[in-house]
């Protein structure tokens, strides 16, 4: 229980709206139990009036139907109601539980999240919260309307009869109470298994979908296509056995509900018979009994869900409990006049990483203004060391500042402002050009956007789109070529206008032309800004004040390019492997 109290706690800022369709809820059940019950009275009531002339004379027709008629009402009218009122409920708290979730797991991105699989999350804001959802609508509605009906057909009952009342109720209770526990019982395992193997199906499914053409490339779609469909095989065996669960259930339900109206009835035709009421009584009593127990039918399946929903709770609470790696001052220091960078002896390992640290005590500088370009083979640090500036990690030992002042002290804002990344997989949304723009300065007008599309060499080729910069760019930036994607981030970068600019790999994929273009743009764009380059283009390296070579997470050696060719037999070494 205690994984579902921060949810409950999510409810109750809504708690107008549920306890309005609670009222509805509780409405519809006992104008259906009104109705069923008088209309079982008035059926047995002409009955016994039709025996003579005088008593049919005397009998009133008329106000019976026209309860009759007012239960009906109710029924179709709180139903109707409380469909619609549900509804509403429903669709406020998934906007709670989902806008709850993203502020939860924003913190953490990048990296508290590396380690969950995009299927997986995309699993966890929709399934999971989806069942979630259904805890009010399912199992917290019904259980207070099932009691609150428990209590006001026991009060009636016992108006009539307290043995009625009693019978009524030990047996009433009974269903409500220990056939959703068996349900709970039984279910439990199975039901978390369910949500998990839904899960576990998304997520898979959404990563075969993404790599369908590679998979038909190497002739894997047809094997993948069997590993789904035993997963789906799986998951219909275990909704079987939850139906047999069901099936069990609603089988023991009925034949409570029967048992109880006979044992009433059996308690009630002596009081009947010994003129405590009339005849017809007993068929209002009868009905009304069997028309009280549509109240715990809907318990067993709801607490059959609670499996589901205990292990959907988990799975948030999982992600949403996850400490964020960094967390932000929310008192602005003073940004510096000059924004030098400078890494003191940084050590970073990764976590959950058993080999060696991505960064050894590494001192590194970038001075005001300045072009420095990070060189290395792969899996050296180059990247790690971008990352630390835009503090997705902070160093596990040593510090970096910005203008003599540790980058811990900066707001997110002011961090933000300072510097901007341009990653080597940065995300194109599936949204026009101008939205895609906007992220970096939501404030600019067309003309800024036009002008930052101009700098980025990209204005020529959006003006010839029929729909401009309302155009769509299609999921991942599918819309644009390779190097049309690299200027649009560069335009957006452009619109940021950060004093300092980190780019990684920004031309890895480009052909040589497009990588000429594009970093012909960005030098001719990069007046008055601190630039940290990852890169292993030659020309790019030529024109840098200084070139850093990292290996196994240290640095090496720096210098000019020109000099570390000459100097340093090891970066020689690897420029001219990577030009081969």
């Amino acid at each position: 229980m205690k994984s579902l109290l921060p949810f409950l706690k999510l409810l109750w800022p809504h708690r107008g709206w549920m306890m309005l369709a609670m009222f509805f809820t509780l409405l519809t059940l006992l104008a259906n139990i009104g109705l069923l019950a008088l209309s079982g009275w008035f059926l047995s009531a002409s009955a016994v009036a039709g025996l003579s002339v005088a008593s049919a004379y005397m009998f009133d027709i008329f106000t019976p139907s026209a309860g009759i008629r007012a239960f009906a009402v109710a029924r179709t009218a709180g139903r109707y109601a409380e469909r619609v009122i549900a509804h509403e409920t429903t669709l406020r708290l998934l906007s709670s539980l989902r806008i709850w979730f993203y502020g939860k797991i924003e913190p953490q991105a990048p990296a508290s999240l590396y380690r969950y699989r995009s299927g997986d999350l995309l699993g966890r804001i929709v399934t999971d919260i989806d069942t979630l959802d259904t805890l009010f609508v399912r199992v917290i509605s019904p259980t207070i309307a099932a009691c609150s009906v428990a209590a006001i057909t026991g009060f009636l009952l016992w108006l009539l009869a307290p043995a009625l009342a009693a019978v009524f109720l030990i047996f009433f209770v009974g269903a409500g109470l220990l056939i959703p526990l068996v349900a709970l019982h039984l279910a439990r395992r199975i039901g978390a298994r369910i949500q998990l193997q839904i899960a576990t199906i998304r997520m898979n499914l959404i990563e075969d979908i993404q790599g369908t053409a590679d998979l038909i490339v190497y002739g894997a779609h047809h094997r993948h296509r069997q590993l789904r469909l035993k997963e789906n095989d799986q998951l219909l065996s275990l909704q079987e056995e939850m139906a047999r669960i069901n099936g069990f259930c609603t089988a023991m339900m009925t034949l409570l509900s029967g048992f109880t109206a006979t044992a009433a009835l059996y308690l009630a035709i002596p009081m009947a018979q010994a003129g405590r009421f009339d005849g017809a009584m007993l068929a209002l009593i009868t009905f009304g009994v069997l028309a009280a127990f549509e109240a715990v039918l809907p318990l067993p399946p709801a607490y059959q869900m609670l499996g589901k929903i205990h292990a959907a709770a988990r799975r948030i609470l999982e992600v949403t409990r996850t400490p964020a790696a960094v967390s932000f001052v929310t008192t602005p220091a003073a940004v510096p006049p000059d924004l030098d960078i400078c890494y003191h002896a940084v050590t970073f390992t990764y976590p959950q990483a058993t080999d060696a640290p991505a960064l050894h005590q590494v001192t590194f500088n970038l001075t005001p203004h300045a072009m420095v370009a990070l060189v290395g083979p792969s899996g050296c640090g180059k990247t790690t060391l971008a990352h630390l500036l835009t503090r997705f990690w902070d160093p596990n030992q040593g510090r970096i500042t910005i203008g003599g002042t540790d980058l811990r002290r900066f707001t997110e804002a002011q961090l933000r402002q300072m510097v901007t990344l341009v990653a080597q997989k940065s995300h194109i949304f599936n949204a026009t050009l101008r939205d895609n723009l906007l992220i970096a300065d939501p404030e600019a007008d067309d003309n800024t956007l036009w002008a930052a599309l101009a700098r980025a060499q990209l204005a020529d080729f959006v003006a010839g789109l029929p729909e401009g910069l309302d155009t769509w760019s299609k999921e991942g930036g599918a819309r644009l070529s390779g190097g049309e994607a690299r200027r649009l981030i560069l335009a957006r970068a452009l619109l940021k206008n950060a004093p300092v600019w980190v780019l990684d790999e920004p031309t890895e994929g480009l052909d040589n032309l497009n990588r000429r273009r594009f970093m012909e743009t960005l030098f001719a764009n990069r007046q008055g800004k601190s630039m940290l380059l990852i890169t292993h283009d030659d020309a790019a390296l030529q024109r840098m004040d200084q070139v850093w070579f990292m290996e196994k997470g240290r640095i090496t050696c720096h210098g000019r390019h020109q000099d570390l060719l000459t100097t340093s037999e090891r970066y020689r070494h690897f420029i001219g492997t990577r030009q081969t």
